[in-house]
Parts: structure tokens; C-alpha cells; sequence
């Protein structure tokens, strides 16, 4: 990778079809796909449409990480599809769009630098003269760095000579023409080069591909190019209706319908209730439209009775028959299925007499049917009538009655009443009646061509022409009666005459000019666009392509901009009813906001907005004269040339014309920059020149960050940023919407305006200044008035401004605005003071790695560190910090405090900030506010004094936050953080394990939560170890059982969690010193042949468990295992503080032994079998506990070797729920008592004892037996008789009988508890002997167990504590429930369905352990379940503000608010899981999983909405700039 290639990571989940997503990449970028939490371990075939071939996916030898990746070569727009397993059914799609390089001569043109004015090519004259017309375009300053002309059609115009109306895309319009020469294309194409070689102006033209003017000569040569009434005989009955509707326009205008309260001139609200009242009556009536939609019933009738003759039919179907509407749509020329009516009407009827009686019942039944079926067309007919009276009203009173339309008056030729919605170039008959064959004649048919138009809230993906719309029957279109609707079918055809009209006609428009723009892009069907872009784009790569959508939908506008590949949607400012929307556009089109976030060159690929063109005004709007105020021009465009993307205007409105220049009606000539119609002096064009050049400079510049400053209600200020120099541009604009409410003194009275660094100049003032002057039209040129103009000063000084006052020094001050009247704009440059460019220099070198110094001292910083103090110095709790140092955590105001007060409880939430720019985050403004944070960092590493050389570094690092302006305070702390918190990181990874540094994003997290649970606190140390003994640290690290619940005093440390963690937390993360420390320090706990379930740091344990021993011992087993020289540790001294069960923890009778002779004694003491009562019994140790249940018993069945114990009223294993509910009457009960054998410590004793007997025959330790009285033992045997017995005795196979049997194909939960039916309970203990003991049972049986637990319990982070059908389930935990249900009182269902992770872990680890026992295609198969689960755990752990995960969740993956949110054994034991997942290759046919780049892994949100990345809300502002 180099050092600035980009690179964006699209991350695919099952199901993500995103096709509305916009997502913007620009040429040499890279994509990479990975694969998402919900695809891990399938199989993903990734196709696009960059690629023939489908990509190839690549992984760094992990299980977990896969990416495929394209290069963004060329512009356009590109599809991505995955199917999952070899599934025909997409899995998912989306796009991404690459823009076009655009360049003026070679040299490259920022999209965000357009500034681009719309012409009407009809009014510019002979192409001889467009230079003269177009050279004021380029005195305006359109041609600044990039000009764009953007022209209307130059192409042949129909009759009704609009802009739009196209009568022969293959020629020239006439007013190209010279008198005595004809202007070809190659003539235009080299005008065009000649303004981009002299002006350095582009050249774009609109493309209409979805209608033809209705003299298009060869639409009467191929009127298959067109819907008509032969090849859409659906639309005969609107072809009737609007020929009706014609005749009855022009007997109006004649005045045939006077006498009716219908005058010519129709002009009041009466005259449209009579028209409404005609139409309905004497128009529609007439016509029958419900003949349309009926069936000839006698004809029909006739029919049925034939086959009714025949006899009743044997197969009767009782359904309703429908009518079936004739395709032609002739009078009642629809049908019913006869064969389905005969079915359904001819049947034996027990009231006939006969069977001619029959046959008449049958027959009239089937009539009364079709007269029902005809009543329903009747009411078709009257809902028709109603939409079509109500949409003609609409129209003739908006036209005609209403003030703000154009008032049309005297009903005439070229004013109808209505609209035609059809060409009719035949013989105007006399009435409708007539004309009604033309639609059927096959001669004339097809010359009945429907016009084209629009409708409103109509779907733009549904053709408004085809059969299964009603809108031209309806009256439903706003209709262009100029243009004919092309027809181009539902598939691209390059062998129809139209498909190649229109193709040859863009590939030469693609020629010629730089990019299109397209007309009615959103009725266009996006087929037909996409298809013609495509060979326009083969012409021109770099095509740049613009649209104008009205779809009401942002996300229907996206689809097409996906679909499309269209670079820049059009925008509006005149779309805004006020200064503050205005506002918000500016904001919402451009740019990111000021003091945004630092990004990196890897990262997610965030939703985007569209690119936008943002315009003033666009040509076919009114003027912002006619409905603002001609004070507004100035501020408006002032304002839009301040955003951030391409911006521009259309011809006039710089000039004043105070109307909106007709796309048909005008005719006029634009005005000339000689012969003094147009000069710098006329309207805004001065102006505009210096806004131009402005907006051009800042884009090419690097200003890309903007802010909004809503002063006022008429006021705006608005930043452009560059975030490199940190130079800031502002423009402060004085808006005038209302014309009654000019303020002509400027007496504005806003706060001053704060200066952070230095003012270097006033740019540019600018006053509208009115003139008493005599205006009227010119009858032959486009003039604008001239008694506005526009006075501009530049380059001035604060102190010459006529706007402002400064009020301030060299680094800093106020700007007070002292007159400002509407219609003024003033803008002003800052730079950063010489002090805040020292700092931020200082900073930028920091975060590029460059600052050797800083670099040096971090790393000596951190070399001598050791895991423990990376445990302080990323992590601690509140609850372990109070106690380390007596500090806490940092409070943010309005937000809170992090989980941890190390570093990390920060890293959620600064990533948040960065993923989305939120930089209204209370943190944010927290940072603006003061460096109290900062101050807290290196402060707090201080308190710890192994940390005060980090603290240092630290300081040191930060320092330059303190001089720097406080609104880069929060992106730049976030940076330095970064960077800091990467190195820190890393170095932790490398004390763990080097590899963990390349190592996918679920591990390292896994690891780093690792660290924050394994660390050293004051009250909950582990017990003293041997003087022999030395360790890296001070005191020797314990882990917590869980955060925040489980992390100080005697809550800390649990034997049994500790031993079930041990293995991931330490031994895979090679962590060897704190693994070998741990078990030695349980080991000098040993009493009763056990370890302490609470530890309570040796002094007071509690040995109330069976379980946390072999655990213990199997520890050890691993250790030797894993372990460089791992059987030194059998050796190692044990420091004894309870070596008889009697002694006292510092009594004096302490004794020094080697682990080896501890561990035998622990077995020993099994195998003679273990009875006691604990120390203390009573409400001293347990408030809860009945009496009996402080009696401890342990024995081996002498036949099975199987180990039982416990009673009914204690819990010895890790399901230790007692309840306490003296309520609901479960108080002193545990709920999972678990008595008798339980599976998992069989499976722990037996590998245990397998390998203590290996290790006796190797002479590690004393060969002999366990003294068992008369019953001596070695640990061989003892391990054969589990190995003997096992599977009989557990397994619960498909024949199995009983009164307690609920599933077959299981492993019990025990075997021997004196409640008998819990043997047979189906719950989560098993997997953890088979993961231990895969042969215990035979590999075939082990897996249908499996598939079973699986299937019952698994959920989707944990494994559920008991079957669902089980009587006893209930799977949410409360342990605040107070109530009266025994089951749930006080939590008593702790272990009663709940889902627990490490039990969940323990059966992915089982699983791969029995899939490699059976191998092949069983191996893969579980290679892809562990895989496929590795997505969830991966989702929580991002989602987490604790980077981990919690001990358990309710039912079905329920967060659990009573859970512990970072649990040990949870962390550990998924790390074990991927560990072993090292071990196996990848899955065949499986593309397994995909990482995005570090911890702060660009999580994909919803909330994600950037230009580039996502902004806040549109601000009042912030306190100063």
C-alpha cells in the first residue's frame, strides 16, 4: 500500500441488498469487500460488474479474514452481487460509483470546482455568434479553473419550438444555421474545443431520450417508436375519451356552450362547476366506457347452454369467475374461462324438476353472474369518471381561474380548454363517434401516438403507458401535447430502429461535448438510460453526467443515481422557503464540517449524499425576483457559491431578467457582451466574476470543510475550511426573501464575530445598489433591468471595511458588523496565529509517525512495561482504579464516564465521534472547553509508578493541544489519541504474542479484554507464592471473574471461573509467567483435595465446589501441553498454607512441597473420597444455605470410576444458584444441585488422570498408586474405568425407555442425582467433556449429541442452561424479581435457560474436537458452524463499550442487564476456540471471514451519512471560529 493510496472496505452480510446506498470512490482507489458477521464460513461467490470473472478472495492464513478486492479504473457506475453456498438466489448487491476525472486542457478539474451556467441554445443565435452571447458566461468568471456551459438540445426542435421537443436528432436546429450556409456537428465540435483550448470552458448538453416532438418525421416512418392504439390497445378507451373531451373544448371556444354557463372566456370558479357538471353528463356519458370492461352476456349465455345440454359436469369447482378483460378493448369484448364456468355453474341441481329444468337453472344462474360481472364495470366506469372530472377541473382551474396560473382566458386553438393526450393527424371529424374507428382501423391505429408528460407521486420505475396503468384513461398526466412517449419495450433491442436512432444520437452527443446532462431522467425508463449511458461512456470514460429527479424519495433518487451512474443530481437553492434551509442545503450538499475528524486512508465505505450540482436558480424555475426579492440574488448566490460541490445559476439571472426565461414560449436572443448590451457593470456579472473565482479557488485549494452560521433570521455565515492549513474563508450574506421587509439601513445588531488566529483581509464587500431608471422589455433581446447593480470593493483592509469594525490584535479579536444592509455580502480571510501553526505542525508530525523524538520515547516508554501495567494503563474499573490509586473514571458532562479510566474506555466512543464527525458529542465539547481530559490522561498514569515514564511521553504528546484553536481541539485529540493508543496497543499485542499484531480484528479483541481482567489489586491480590519464585512483577496478576460485578475484593477471585479462563486468557495468549503464578498460588490453598471456590486471597477461602479442582488440574495438564519446558512446573515449589484441613492461614504449620506431590494429593483425596462440613457453616459464610447443604461429600463409584457427590441442598458445580427467596419459598434451594456424577468433571478427570499416568510412566512423577485403603489404584486404571463405563452410562441413545426420558441422542446432564429425572435433563455440561475427552464416546454418536444440543440450545451468543421443552425453563435472568414464581424469584433460574458464552465456546471447541475425530466432510462441516458463530461474538465485542463480552444473555441473545458485561471464562474460552481454529486450514469451498483494519474497525452503522463521512446537525453555532 502506498502512503496515500485509499482504500474502501464494503462489508457484506447475508440479506444486504443495497441498492438505494450511495457510495462515492474516485479513480485508483481500491474496494475491498470482506465479509460480514453473518457470512462467516459460507461460501460467497462476488461478482462485479468491474470484474468478468468472479473475484478471488484472499486471507492472511487466519480463519477468520478473507477480502477480495477491485481497482476503481475507470468512471461509471458498478453492481456487486454474492451468492452463499452456491444459492441461485442473490444473497445480497449494491453499488459503488467511481467519478470521472474531468479536465480542461490537460489539467485535472475537481467536481467540487464546477460552476456552471444553463443556456437555451435556441437563444443563442447562428453558432457565428454564440461566442459573442456565450463570452459573457466567461467574463462572469464561469470559466475560473472550471466553466461549464451547459446547453439545451442544439438539435432540431419540433413544432412547438420548445427546448425539449426534439423533431430530428440527427440535425441541427435551424437557428444554428447561417442565411447562406448550413452548421454541421463537426462545426459545433470544434467550437466547443475551441472555448475549452482559449476559455478553458466545458461544454455539457442535455440528451432527451423519452420523447420525440409530435412532428418528427420519422416517428410517421416507425411508429412502433411510439405507444399507440395498435401496439397498446389498452389505451383506446383514453384515446376516446380525450377525442371527446377535444370536441367538447372547441364547441367552447366557439361558444356553443354559453347558454349553459360555459362562456369562451372561462375565468371564474362558476364556470368550472359547469364544466365539471358537462363533462360528466354530456361528455363521459355518452361515451360507454363500461361497454370497455363487460362481456356480451347473451352472447355468452348462448355458449354456456350448449355445454350445459351435454350434461352436468362431474369435476365441480366452487370459486368465483372472473371476467377476463379483452386485450383489444373492444365493447364488450371481454371473456369468461368457459370451461371454468362450466365447471362451476353447470352442476346437478336438486331443485329441478328435469333436466331441461336443470339446464335453465344452470344457464340462469350463469347469467346473473355476468350481469354482476357487466355491474362491476359499471362502477369502473363511474370511478373513471370521477378521477377524470376531477383531474380536467384541476387543470382548467390552475390554467384559467387561479391567480398564480397563467390566466389563459378565451378558450382558442392555441389555448384549449385541455390538453390533448393524443396525436391526431387525421381529418377533425365531427364528434368522438367517428373518430372512434380510427382506433381500431389497423391503417390508422398506429399513428395514434400517445404524448408524453408527468405525474404527480407517480412510481418513476413504473411506466405510466403500459397495461397496468390507468393515467391516460384517468386523465392523470400533466401532458406535453408538444411530445410524443418513445416506446422502447421492456429490453434493450440494438436491432430496432429506435434503439439505434437513439444510440448513434448519444454517442455522437458523447462526442461532441464533455458531459450530458438528462432530461426527465426520472421518466425515462432506467433501462433505456442505462443502456445509452453505457455507449456513451465508451465514447467518453470520463463522461460527466447530471440529472434533475423529482421522484418526492431520496431513496428512489439514489437508485437511479446507483443505476445510472449519474455524478451530480441538480439542487436548489430556490427550494428553500427560508435563510435557515438555505442554510442547511449549503451545509447538506458540501463538504465536511469544520474540525472534522482525522480519517484514515483504510476505512468503511459510508453511505453518501449524491454528489450535487447546486444551483441559484435552475432555467425552468421562476426568478427569484418574481417570488423572493430582487435584493436576494446577490446573498443567494453568495451563499451557493460557498458550498462545497459543483455549483450555478442559468442565463439571466446574473443579469437580472426578472422573470424566468421560457423553455418554449421565448424567443429572444440572449444579450451580447458588445455593443453595450451586456458588460461587468450589468446585474451581478462583477460580482459573480469575484464568487466565481472564490468558489473555484477555494476547491482547488483544499477548502473542503464548511460550517453554517445562522446569525440571524436574514443573516447567514457560512466557513470554508481547509483542514491542512487551517486557513478559513467566510462569507456573511444579508438574504432578503421577503420583499416587504428590506432593510436598506443594515442596522443588524448581531454579537460580534469571534477571530481564533489571525484576520488577514477583508476579500470583498458587496452592496446591491438601486437606481432610479425606466425599465422596460426589449422586444428582441434578452436585457435584464437596469436599476440594480452590484458595487464590489476587494482586498481590504479591517479598517477600510464600510461593513465591519475589528476589534482585536495580531492573534485574535471580534468582528462587529456596524452596517449591513439586504442584499449585502461581505467575506473575510483567517489564518492561525504563528504560535497555532508551530503547534499543529507539531502535531501533524506526530500523527504521520515522523517525530522521531516522540517516537523514541514512547517506545522506550513502553519497552519496560510489562501486561500488568498495560492492564493500568488501558483498562481498570472504577471499582479497581478507587482501589490501585483512590482516583475514578473521567465524567464528561451531559454523557458521562467511560467503563474504564484506562485508555480504552475511551477508543468507543472517540470512534463513534470519528465514524460519524459527530462533533456535537458531549465529548466534543467537552475537549472545546478546556484539556481537563488531557489533564486527566497523564495525570492518572501518574498515581501508578511504574507508569510515570509513559505519563511523561504522554504529556509531552498532548502538549501542543493546549495553543492550538479550540475548535481543532477534538479532532486533533482524537488523532494524537490514535496514534497513542496504536502504539500502546501494538506493544500490548507484542508482550502477549507478536503474531497477535497481524492477527483478525475477533482475536485481538479478545486478547485486549484479556488484559483488562488479568491485573493486580491491592484487596484481591492472589496468596503469597514461594520466596523461590520471581516474577516481572511486583505482585503476581489475578484474573477477575468478571467486570464490573467481579473485579475487587473477595468478589475477585474464583477458582473455578479463574481455571476455566486460564486457558484462553493466558495460556493461548502465551502468557506463561501469569498462567504458571496462578496455579501455584491456588495451589497452596489445597485443603479437603480442594481449591477454593472464592479465594478470598488465601486467608478465608470457601471449598464449597467439586468442580474448580479439576479444572485446576487440567490447567496444569495444558500448561505441561503448551508450555515451553512445561514440565518444570510439576516441580515447582507450592507454598502450603493449609496442608492439614485443619490448619490456619498463618498458624505456623505452612509447608513447602512441588506441585507434583500437591496435585497427586488432590487426586488421592477423591479416589479415597472426601467428606467434611465447611468452616464456619452458618450465615457467617452463606445466608442463603440450609444446613445440610454446608456437608461436602466426594466419593468414586469403585466399578465406573465415575465421581459423585453433593446433596440436594448444595450446588458444587459451576451452576451454583441458591435460592433466596423466602417469598416465592425457594430460599436455601439450589435450583441445579447437579448431585450424582456430573458429565464435565468426568471428562476432566479422565484426560487428567490419562496424562498423570503418561507422565508417572515417562517418571515425572512417582509411579505408584493412589492409596485408597483396600482398593489402591493407579491413575491408569482409574481413567479406564471411566473410559469403560462412560458412553453406557451417559449416552441417551434412540432406544432408550424411561420415565424420565424428554430427548434420545443426547449425553445426560448426570448420572445418579437423587431427583433421578435431572440425569435426563438435556443441558450444556456435555460439550465440555467431549471438547476435553473427544473419545470418551464414539465420534458418530458424540456428533448426533451434538446436532442435538444445537438444535435445542444453542443461541446466538450462548448456549441456553436447559432444553426449552424442559418443564423447568425459563430463560431471562432477574435477580431483582421480587415475586411470588418459586422458578424465577431472586434470579432462581440463573441456570434455567439463561444463555452462558463459555459453555457456548465449550461446544465449538467439541465440536471441531469430534469433527477431527470423524474427519472429512464432518472436519469441514464443523470448521464452517465454529466459523459461522465467530460473526456474532465479533458484533458484540464492537458493539460493547467494554470491548468484550458478557457472561451471559436472556433468551434468544437478550442483553441481560444483571449480566456481568466483561466476563473472564466468556473472553477465554473464545480465545481457546481460535486458537484452535489456528490449527485446521481453512474450510474447503468456504471464503470464512473478513476484517476491516484495527480496533477501531469502521464499524457500519445506519446513522453513517457523510459527504464523505457523516456530519451533525445543522448548527446556530458554535461559540467561536
Amino acid at each position: 500500500m502506498t502512503a496515500n493510496e485509499q482504500i474502501r472496505t464494503i462489508v457484506l452480510n447475508d440479506g444486504d441488498h443495497l441498492e438505494t446506498v450511495v457510495r462515492r470512490f474516485e479513480q485508483g482507489w481500491r474496494v475491498q469487500f470482506v465479509l460480514g458477521d453473518n457470512l462467516l464460513g459460507k461460501t460467497v461467490c462476488l461478482l462485479t460488474s468491474l470484474s468478468p470473472l468472479p473475484l478471488p478472495w484472499s486471507n492472511n492464513g487466519s480463519a477468520l479474514s478473507a477480502k477480495a478486492e477491485v481497482v476503481c479504473s475507470t468512471a461509471g457506475s458498478f453492481h456487486y452481487e454474492f451468492f452463499v453456498d452456491g444459492n441461485s438466489t442473490k444473497g445480497g448487491c449494491g453499488f459503488f460509483l467511481v467519478d470521472p476525472r474531468l479536465s480542461i486542457n490537460g489539467s485535472p478539474l475537481p467536481l467540487d470546482s464546477i460552476v456552471g451556467q444553463t443556456h437555451l441554445t435556441k437563444l443563442l443565435g447562428p453558432l457565428s455568434e454564440w461566442k459573442d452571447r456565450l463570452r459573457v458566461s466567461k467574463e462572469s468568471g464561469y470559466n475560473m479553473v472550471m466553466h461549464t456551459i451547459h446547453l439545451t438540445p442544439i438539435h432540431s426542435l419540433g413544432v412547438s419550438n420548445s427546448s425539449y421537443s426534439i423533431k430530428a436528432h440527427h440535425e441541427l436546429n435551424e437557428t444554428l444555421n447561417e442565411k447562406d450556409r448550413r452548421v454541421s456537428f463537426d462545426v459545433v465540435s470544434s467550437l466547443v474545443a475551441e472555448m475549452e483550448k482559449e476559455w478553458e470552458m466545458l461544454t455539457v448538453q442535455d440528451v432527451v431520450w423519452n420523447h420525440a416532438a409530435k412532428n418528427a418525421p420519422w416517428l410517421q416512418e416507425h411508429p412502433e417508436s411510439a405507444y399507440n392504439c395498435e401496439n397498446s390497445p389498452h389505451l383506446r378507451p383514453a384515446y376516446i375519451v380525450d377525442r371527446a373531451l377535444h370536441h367538447f373544448g372547441r364547441q367552447i371556444g366557439v361558444g356553443k356552450w354559453a347558454d349553459r354557463g360555459i362562456p369562451p372566456c372561462v375565468d371564474r370558479e362558476e364556470h368550472i362547476g359547469a364544466i365539471s357538471h358537462a363533462i360528466r353528463h354530456s361528455v363521459l356519458a355518452p361515451l360507454r366506457l363500461h361497454e370497455f370492461y363487460q362481456i356480451d352476456v347473451e352472447k355468452s349465455v348462448q355458449e354456456f347452454e350448449k355445454i350445459a345440454q351435454n350434461g352436468p359436469s362431474s369435476d365441480n369447482l366452487d370459486e368465483s369467475l372472473p371476467l377476463i378483460q379483452d386485450d383489444q378493448y373492444r365493447r364488450k369484448g371481454c371473456t369468461v374461462d368457459m370451461e371454468k364456468a362450466g365447471r362451476i355453474f353447470n352442476r346437478q341441481r336438486g331443485d329441478a324438476s328435469d333436466e331441461s329444468h336443470r339446464v335453465h337453472l344452470c344457464t340462469e344462474a350463469f347469467r346473473g353472474h355476468l350481469l354482476h360481472l357487466n355491474g362491476e364495470g359499471e362502477k369502473k366506469e363511474h370511478s373513471i369518471m370521477d378521477d377524470i372530472v376531477g383531474a380536467c377541473s384541476g387543470h382548467i382551474r390552475y390554467e384559467r381561474v387561479e391567480g398564480g396560473g397563467p390566466r389563459k382566458g378565451l378558450v382558442k386553438e392555441d389555448t384549449p380548454l385541455l390538453t390533448d393526450y393524443f396525436l391526431h393527424t387525421f381529418e377533425v371529424r365531427s364528434g368522438w363517434e367517428v373518430e372512434e374507428k380510427n382506433a381500431f382501423d389497423e391503417k390508422r391505429a398506429k399513428f395514434l401516438m400517445a404524448f408524453n408528460g408527468w405525474v404527480m407521486s407517480h412510481d418513476p420505475l413504473q411506466n405510466f403507458a403500459l397495461s397496468d396503468s390507468e393515467v391516460y384513461l384517468r386523465r392523470q398526466l400533466v401532458c406535453w401535447g408538444d411530445s410524443v412517449k418513445l416506446n422502447y419495450g421492456d429490453q434493450p433491442d440494438p436491432t430496432s430502429f429506435l434503439w439505434k436512432y437513439m444510440q448513434e444520437y448519444t454517442e455522437k452527443c458523447a462526442r461532441i461535448f464533455h458531459g450530458v446532462r438528462i432530461d426527465n431522467a426520472h421518466g425515462t425508463p432506467i433501462h433505456v438510460a442505462e443502456y445509452l449511458l453505457s455507449a456513451a461512456r465508451k465514447i467518453r470514460p470520463n463522461l460527466f453526467v447530471f440529472a434533475e429527479l423529482f421522484t418526492g424519495s431520496e431513496q428512489l433518487d439514489n437508485l437511479f443515481v446507483n443505476r445510472l451512474g449519474i455524478t451530480s443530481l441538480i439542487r436548489e437553492a430556490q427550494s428553500a422557503h427560508d435563510s435557515h434551509e438555505q442554510g442547511r442545503l449549503v451545509y447538506r450538499y458540501g463538504g465536511d464540517v469544520v474540525g472534522a475528524m482525522v480519517q484514515k486512508r483504510v476505512r468503511l465505505s459510508a453511505p453518501s449524499v449524491a454528489h450535487a450540482f447546486f444551483l441559484d436558480q435552475s432555467h425552468d424555475n421562476p426568478s427569484p425576483v418574481q417570488i423572493r426579492s430582487v435584493f436576494d440574488l446577490l446573498p443567494t448566490a453568495a451563499m451557493v457559491s460557498m458550498a462545497s460541490c459543483a455549483v450555478g445559476s442559468t442565463r439571466g439571472y446574473d443579469e437580472v431578467v426578472p422573470h424566468a426565461i421560457h423553455v418554449v414560449e421565448e424567443s429572444r436572443l440572449y444579450a451580447r457582451w458588445r455593443d453595450g448590451e451586456s458588460s461587468e457593470e450589468t446585474g451581478l456579472i462583477g460580482a459573480r466574476r469575484v464568487l466565481n473565482q472564490l468558489h473555484a479557488r477555494l476547491a482547488k485549494d483544499g477548502f473542503d470543510q464548511v460550517f453554517v452560521d445562522q446569525m440571524s433570521p436574514d443573516v447567514v455565515g457560512i466557513t470554508r475550511h481547509n483542514a491542512i492549513t487551517h486557513e478559513s474563508v467566510v462569507v456573511i450574506s444579508h438574504t432578503a426573501f421577503n420583499k416587504g421587509a428590506i432593510d436598506r439601513e443594515g442596522k443588524v445588531n448581531l454579537r460580534w464575530i469571534p477571530i481564533s488566529g489571525v484576520l488577514e483581509e477583508i476579500l470583498f464587500e458587496m452592496e446591491v445598489k438601486e437606481e432610479q431608471v425606466g425599465e422596460k422589455e426589449d422586444p428582441d433581446r434578452l436585457l435584464g433591468w437596469k436599476s440594480y447593480r452590484v458595487e464590489t470593493r476587494e482586498h481590504l483592509s479591517a479598517s477600510s471595511s464600510s461593513f465591519s469594525r475589528f476589534h482585536g490584535g495580531e492573534n485574535g479579536g471580534h468582528l462587529e458588523l456596524t452596517r449591513f444592509p439586504s442584499g449585502a455580502v461581505l467575506a473575510f480571510r483567517m489564518r492561525l496565529a504563528d504560535d497555532q501553526r508551530i503547534s499543529i505542525a507539531k502535531i501533524r508530525e506526530i500523527m504521520g509517525e515522523k517525530n522521531e523524538e516522540i517516537n523514541r520515547a514512547l517506545d522506550s516508554a513502553l519497552a519496560p512495561l510489562t501486561l500488568q501495567d498495560m492492564n493500568a494503563v488501558l483498562f481498570k474499573c472504577e471499582g479497581e482504579e478507587r482501589e490501585c490509586t483512590g482516583g475514578g473514571v473521567y465524567h464528561i458532562p451531559n454523557h458521562g464516564s467511560p467503563v474504564y479510566c484506562g485508555l480504552q474506555g475511551l477508543v468507543p466512543i472517540l470512534h463513534h465521534i470519528r465514524l460519524n464527525n459527530d462533533l456535537g458529542h458531549p465529548l466534543c465539547g467537552n475537549l472545546r472547553e478546556g484539556c481537563w481530559l488531557v489533564d486527566y490522561i497523564h495525570q492518572r498514569m501518574k498515581r501508578y509508578e511504574r507508569l510515570e515514564g509513559l505519563a511523561d511521553v504522554t504529556s509531552s504528546l498532548f502538549s501542543p493541544l493546549y495553543s492550538i484553536p479550540f475548535f481543532l481541539r477534538p479532532s486533533y485529540f482524537e488523532a494524537l489519541f490514535s496514534y497513542l493508543y496504536g502504539r500502546v496497543k501494538t506493544a500490548t499485542l507484542n508482550k502477549m504474542d507478536s503474531s497477535l499484531v497481524s492477527a483478525d480484528s475477533l482475536e485481538q479483541s479478545l486478547a485486549l479484554s484479556s488484559v483488562s481482567l488479568a491485573g493486580h489489586v491491592p484487596n484481591a491480590g492472589l496468596p503469597p507464592l514461594s520466596d523461590k519464585i520471581h516474577l516481572s512483577d511486583p505482585c503476581a496478576s489475578s484474573l477477575s471473574a468478571g467486570s464490573p460485578h467481579f473485579s475487587t475484593g473477595i468478589w475477585r477471585n474464583w477458582g473455578r471461573d479463574t481455571f476455566i479462563a486460564i486457558f484462553g486468557c493466558y495460556l493461548a495468549l502465551k502468557r506463561y509467567e501469569d498462567a504458571k503464578a496462578t496455579i501455584i498460588a491456588y495451589a497452596g490453598t489445597l485443603r479437603h483435595g480442594l481449591i477454593p471456590n472464592l479465594l478470598a486471597e488465601g486467608k478465608t477461602p470457601r471449598y464449597n465446589c467439586r468442580d474448580a479442582v479439576w479444572f485446576w488440574l487440567y490447567a496444569i495438564v495444558r500448561y505441561v501441553r503448551e508450555a515451553p519446558n512445561g514440565k518444570e512446573i510439576l516441580k515447582a515449589p507450592v507454598r502450603r498454607f493449609y496442608p492439614l484441613d485443619s490448619s490456619e492461614f498463618g498458624g505456623g504449620s505452612e509447608k513447602e512441597e512441588e506441585l507434583r506431590e500437591t496435585m497427586r494429593e488432590a487426586v488421592e483425596r477423591h479416589w479415597r473420597g472426601i467428606e467434611f462440613r465447611e468452616r464456619n457453616a452458618g450465615g457467617k459464610i452463606d445466608e442463603q444455605m440450609r444446613d445440610r447443604g454446608f456437608d461436602v461429600s466426594i466419593r468414586v463409584d469403585r466399578e465406573t470410576g465415575l465421581m459423585l457427590g453433593g446433596n440436594e441442598f448444595n450446588c458444587g458445580t459451576w451452576m451454583d444458584k441458591m435460592g433466596s427467596s423466602e417469598k416465592a419459598g425457594n430460599k436455601g434451594l439450589p435450583a441445579t444441585p447437579r448431585d450424582g456424577a456430573p458429565v464435565e468433571l468426568q471428562g476432566l478427570a479422565y484426560t487428567v488422570l490419562s496424562e498423570m499416568e503418561k507422565w508417572s510412566e515417562e517418571g515425572v512423577i512417582e509411579k505408584k498408586k493412589l492409596d485408597g485403603g483396600a482398593d489402591s489404584i493407579s491413575f491408569g486404571e482409574w481413567a479406564k474405568l471411566v473410559e469403560k463405563s462412560f458412553e453406557r452410562l451417559f449416552y441417551v441413545d434412540e432406544n432408550t425407555q424411561g420415565p424420565y426420558v424428554n430427548r434420545r441422542l443426547i449425553v445426560k446432564d448426570t448420572v445418579g442425582s437423587s431427583a433421578g429425572y435431572t440425569d435426563y435433563q438435556l443441558r450444556c455440561n456435555f460439550p465440555i467433556a467431549l471438547a476435553v475427552a473427544p473419545r470418551l464416546i464414539s465420534p458418530s454418536k458424540a456428533w448426533a449429541a451434538l446436532n442435538t444440543a444445537r438444535d435445542a440450545l444453542m443461541g446466538p451468543l450462548g448456549m441456553k442452561t436447559l432444553d426449552p421443552t424442559d418443564w423447568a425453563y425459563h430463560g431471562d435472568y432477574n435477580n431483582d424479581d421480587d415475586g411470588t414464581d418459586k422458578a424465577t424469584a431472586k434470579g432462581w433460574n440463573y441456570h434455567q435457560g439463561p444463555e452462558w458464552l463459555w459453555v457456548a465456546a465449550y461446544y465449538l471447541k467439541a465440536r471441531l474436537a469430534i469433527g477431527k475425530e470423524l474427519g472429512g466432510e464432518k472436519m469441514e462441516e464443523a470448521k464452517r458452524e465454529v466459523l459461522a458463530r465467530m460473526g456474532a461474538y465479533r458484533i458484540s465485542l464492537k458493539n460493547s463499550p467494554w470491548r468484550s463480552l458478557p457472561e451471559l444473555t436472556n433468551a434468544d441473545g437478550k442483553h441481560c442487564h444483571h449480566s456481568c458485561e466483561a466476563q473472564a471464562w466468556s473472553v477465554g474460552c473464545l480465545l481457546e476456540v481460535c486458537q484452535t481454529l489456528h490449527g485446521y486450514s481453512i474450510p474447503k469451498q468456504s471464503n470464512v471471514g473478513g476484517d476491516s483494519e484495527d480496533e477501531e474497525e469502521e464499524e457500519e452503522t445506519n446513522t453513517v451519512i457523510p459527504r464523505m463521512m457523516a456530519r451533525p446537525k445543522f448548527v446556530v453555532r458554535q461559540t467561536q471560529m
